[in-house]
């Protein structure tokens, strides 16, 4: 779990010298997610995507064997959740709060919301999600075949935080509705689907996504709804908040491709997608360098999952906002914790 440093006298590293040093995989991802995490508490959501530029650029193009390390050496929020649940405390409960493609982009949202209301903060890190950035692959990895498992405390045996006294909800209801459905359990792990649903995939395939998207998830941050949920939560219980996955701004990426045939093969292959399931019987047949796609294997086959701040022409055009694919905004989540009320 790599906790974010406060402000410092000494200037930040640049980016060049945190990924191109001659380190091991598990720090330098580390130290891209503590100067992350450091930069997402101060800046507003253009200024973290115009951040981000330089470091996928960096990755995708020169250190690209450390997407190739990712599922394996980057600090997971799988782990980060693992590791909260475990802490016994004699005096109070345990809550997780899964807000779904919750990104680095409402960290400060968050932080300056607890400030407002002299809410303390325990912690506050930044962690890795899974390969590809979608949900499935986040349910699969705490040992549900899907999210609407949890729904309405029926999670199967698999479920890693289970317990008789573990209640589970898949929410979508607006947050102030939320609150009567939270029982007088000692532990709760919650999943609300928002902002990804509706705000991500409704405004996904708008130009102007991005910026209604980052006004109404301020609106929702800044207001006293969302507060008065998290403090029910907090009801004698410490709280994580945390995410499955982050999302990207595809209107702003910095690397488009160009060239007809690569753009006929990504259009071909992943139509408007970052990450599909590769066909068998079409295997994905370019060797690139830099590579620009990683093929991923897991109990499903493989996936093929593009690389950095990359789009291409598509017909109907490619998504204003988007995750599945490896950039940095996609693949780093806030993970933040709160004291028992």
């Amino acid at each position: 779990m790599t906790v974010v440093a406060g402000s410092s006298s000494t200037p930040p590293q640049s980016w060049e010298s945190i990924i191109l040093s001659e380190r091991a995989a598990p720090a330098l991802w580390s130290d891209i997610f503590k100067r992350l995490g450091e930069f997402a508490l101060s800046a507003s959501p253009s200024q973290l995507h115009r951040e981000t530029v330089i470091p996928d650029r960096l990755i995708a193009e020169s250190a690209w064997d450390l997407w190739q390390s990712f599922p394996t050496d980057a600090p997971k929020v799988v782990d980060a959740i693992r590791a909260f649940w475990n802490v016994a405390s004699r005096s109070s409960g345990t809550a997780v709060l899964i807000l779904d493609a919750l990104s680095l982009r409402e960290l400060s949202l968050i932080v300056t919301g607890a400030n407002k209301r002299n809410i303390p903060i325990t912690s506050i890190s930044v962690c890795g999600s899974q390969v590809p950035t979608e949900t499935d692959q986040f349910a699969a990895a705490i040992g549900l075949p899907s999210r609407s498992k949890l729904f309405n405390n029926q999670p199967p045996a698999s479920f890693v935080f289970a317990g008789l006294d573990v209640h589970t909800d898949v929410l979508e209801e607006p947050f102030v509705d939320c609150v009567a459905r939270i029982p007088a359990k000692p532990r709760l792990f919650l999943w609300h689907k928002w902002p990804d649903e509706p705000l991500i995939h409704d405004h996904s395939e708008q130009n102007e996504g991005g910026a209604v998207v980052a006004a109404e998830i301020k609106r929702t941050l800044s207001g006293d709804d969302f507060w008065s949920f998290v403090n029910a939560l907090r009801q004698g219980r410490r709280l994580l908040i945390t995410s499955d996955h982050g999302y990207a701004t595809a209107s702003d990426f910095s690397s488009a491709i160009s060239d007809v045939e690569s753009i006929r093969l990504f259009a071909g292959t992943f139509g408007a997608q970052r990450a599909i399931r590769e066909d068998p019987t079409k295997p994905w047949p370019r060797r690139d360098l830099p590579p620009r796609v990683l093929r991923f294997v897991d109990a499903g086959g493989t996936w093929l999952v593009v690389l950095g701040q990359r789009k291409w022409k598509v017909s109907g055009g490619f998504p204003t906002l988007c995750h599945r694919g490896l950039s940095l905004l996609e693949a780093a989540v806030p993970v933040i914790e709160l004291p028992p009320l």
